[in-house]
């Protein structure tokens, strides 16, 4: 069989074509994948099916030996203060082992005042940052009331206090939703 530089360049269309879907799998404003963890190091398991209409998220996808990741911590443990009582669940994923981010948590103590979770076999952590073509730490994704991602990007980003400000507006301002 001989190929042709018209097949060559066909191929090659479609190979691309095919690359650029599969690394764009899923966009804004599609539902949500489950979370699909091995354990729960803090709080209580989330399923973010149960609390539909009620509930926002910010789940976080980070590492105990990423300098930014632990930057993050206090900023996200004020997030989930300032915004817990009004929705907000803020769930913080890792994909390392159970006996690092244990004793880690646990060391932060206050200081990490949001749900934590262990995904060893990456699950979550491909259906979120595999299907938005995502693959450095820190990175969250803001789901919300309606179970859509809304917005992804880096957990100290300012765009994400917008986010939430319209998420959550002030009382007696119906303005932001």
């Amino acid at each position: 069989m001989r190929l042709t530089t018209a097949k060559v360049l066909a191929t090659i269309s479609v190979i691309s074509v095919s690359l650029v879907a599969w690394a764009q799998e899923a966009s804004l404003g599609d539902a949500a994948p489950p979370l699909s963890v091995s354990s729960w190091v803090k709080g209580e398991p989330v399923d973010l099916t149960a609390s539909k209409g009620e509930r926002v998220y910010l789940i976080e996808f980070w590492g105990t030996w990423c300098p930014p990741c632990r930057e993050s911590i206090p900023h996200l443990t004020e997030v989930q203060k300032k915004y817990g009582e009004r929705g907000l669940v803020i769930v913080g994923i890792s994909d390392e082992e159970a006996e690092t981010v244990r004793p880690f948590v646990a060391k932060q103590g206050d200081r990490m005042k949001y749900t934590v979770a262990i995904d060893k076999e990456q699950k979550t952590t491909e259906a979120y940052m595999g299907a938005f073509g995502l693959d450095s730490i820190p990175s969250a994704f803001l789901v919300d009331r309606k179970g859509k991602v809304v917005w992804f990007g880096h957990p100290q980003d300012e765009e994400l206090e917008e986010r939430l400000e319209r998420l959550f507006p002030e009382k007696g301002d119906t303005s932001r939703r």
